[in-house]
């Protein structure tokens, strides 16, 4: 009952005992880098399991494993990547990307020549790097995040504004610019 699970041999072992080999070392790979490219060929390999125990041929096996591998990896990519990886055209902000624009302070000195420098934004630490080469930051200065750039944000120094100008800021946006207007109309006679 069990000769049909024989007849054909891979490299000196049975067929279905080599794809199901396959399978086990694309899973391997699939899990080392979760790349969701050899899970195409874990499939195929479990498709052309259960084709050789139905005593297939080797050339059809081949044909099996190869042309499910080629289909599973072009729907992949052509229909299932598109649709559920893209988020409308919006960009999702990672957890670097959401440090952009904040203030930071400089908890070492920044100096973009030697090539080291560190500041804390929201509680974290970060590498850094000046946007004028030559530029040196102290500790305790203030900077403003323009982008990441590999694993360091890239900073320039940044003043605050006093309360009295934030303040007085605030007194205008309040107003508006009519306020602006009336106050100036209502001083000339």
């Amino acid at each position: 009952m069990l000769t049909f699970l024989l007849n054909v041999t891979i490299l000196g072992i049975s067929d279905w005992v080599f794809w199901l080999l396959i399978a086990v070392l694309a899973s391997v790979i699939e899990i080392s880098t979760l790349n969701l490219v050899s899970i195409w060929f874990i499939i195929a390999a479990i498709i052309t399991v259960i084709v050789s125990l139905f005593g297939a041929s080797l050339a059809l096996q081949l044909v099996v494993f190869f042309s499910t591998s080629v289909i599973g990896l072009f729907i992949f990519i052509f229909v299932i990547r598109p649709r559920y990886m893209k988020n409308g055209g919006k960009t999702v902000a990672t957890n670097a990307d959401r440090i952009i624009g904040k203030v930071g302070v400089v908890t070492e000195t920044i100096d973009t020549e030697i090539g080291r420098g560190m500041i804390r934004v929201d509680n974290q630490i970060w590498s850094a790097r000046s946007e004028d080469e030559e530029d040196v930051i102290e500790p305790g200065a203030e900077v403003l995040i323009l982008t990441i750039r590999g694993v360091k944000a890239v900073v320039k120094r940044h003043q605050r504004r006093s309360q009295q100008q934030r303040e007085a800021l605030s007194r205008e946006d309040e107003q508006g610019p009519e306020a602006d207007v009336v106050e100036d109309t209502a001083e000339t006679p």
